[in-house]
């Protein structure tokens, strides 16, 4: 029983540990203290004789986390060991954070005798800490997103003062293009609505679909429409941007080759394969014409386009349809 065990072995051990230090007796109703060393008093600001016999939440504050206190107190209740950053207050009543740890006793007989306590003051709560770190990061990155998100509408804007002062351009098209995908991937970014898990981290088609989605609502007679996977796939945002890039390319080059001044309807398809996807731009226009190889044509947008695709290790494709045309990017990703 708790009157008859030994404990001055624990005393005098306690006594000699360089942090504050302190035991209970669970054997005693309301598991009170029966020893402090001179640092618990020294910490606390409470004399010894204003200890022993009181229960420990004398020090707890009501801005003590009651999350924390209940899972030590379920551990008490349990005889288990068990640590835990508290918020205490002193004698004088100001506060502290406490990395306490909590260790049973056992007699020989396997009885549970004495709990002891070991505190080291910290300087801050380590979860505000955390949070805090995080707000800041969150901070900076926003404000780094809104900044890029600013300059792309300024180039975009001077793009398309330039293509109505000197007329039609096909090279500031696809200029002003290739921004609004980059417009596109910082203002979703910026609002957190693609990469809830990892700023580093896109969801892929649902990114080349807004992208799709703004450049043709440049022209109001192109329609739009998708058919992609409900799940999200994510990749890294680098591949993110060359695959909006490159996805602005070919839905640029088909407002501009395939429809004339007919009106037409843009598809963005993707699919997941075994170790990839496929990304498919198809439109319904006129097609391949006479004497033309390749969709993608000779121009600076088809030279963009292989290089992105080489620098992918991706394998694109054009193929004519009954009507229209069919550029289909296949790619490998590591989704890990």
């Amino acid at each position: 029983m708790s009157e008859t065990y030994d404990d001055s072995w624990l005393r005098e051990n306690l006594s000699e540990l360089p942090y504050a230090a302190c035991m209970t007796d669970p054997n005693l109703p309301d598991n009170p203290l029966v020893f402090v060393n001179d640092l618990f008093c020294d910490l606390t600001g409470y004399p010894q004789d204003q200890l022993i016999g009181k229960n420990c939440r004398l020090l707890q504050t009501p801005a003590t986390d009651q999350t924390e206190v209940a899972r030590i107190h379920d551990a008490l209740e349990k005889g288990r060991e068990i640590a835990a950053d508290v918020l205490n207050t002193r004698a004088d009543g100001t506060t502290f954070w406490n990395r306490l740890s909590i260790k049973p006793i056992h007699d020989d007989a396997g009885t549970l005798q004495r709990f002891t306590g070991v505190l080291m003051q910290i300087d801050d709560s380590p979860i505000e800490s955390l949070l805090e770190a995080r707000r800041q990061s969150e901070t900076a990155i926003n404000e780094l997103h809104h900044r890029l998100k600013n300059h792309l509408s300024l180039i975009h804007s001077s793009a398309r003062l330039q293509i109505r002062e000197s007329g039609e351009n096909e090279g500031l098209l696809a200029v002003m293009n290739r921004i609004q995908s980059l417009q596109t991937l910082y203002a979703s970014m910026e609002q957190g609505t693609e990469a809830p898990t990892d700023i580093n981290r896109v969801d892929l088609f649902a990114h080349l679909a807004t992208i799709c989605k703004a450049v043709t609502d440049l022209e109001d007679r192109i329609d739009f429409e998708s058919d992609i996977p409900a799940d999200p796939i994510e990749v890294g945002i680098d591949t993110a941007t060359q695959l909006g890039m490159m996805v602005a390319e070919l839905v640029t080059n088909a407002m501009q080759h395939a429809f004339g001044e007919n009106r037409g309807t843009i598809t963005l398809q993707g699919r997941v394969t075994a170790d990839g996807v496929t990304i498919t731009v198809t439109d319904d226009g006129r097609g391949i014409t006479d004497g033309q190889t390749d969709a993608l044509g000779s121009g600076l947008g088809g030279k963009i386009l292989r290089q992105m695709a080489k620098t992918l290790s991706a394998d694109l494709k054009t193929e004519q349809r009954n009507p229209g045309t069919a550029v289909r990017l296949s790619l490998s990703l590591d989704r890990k």
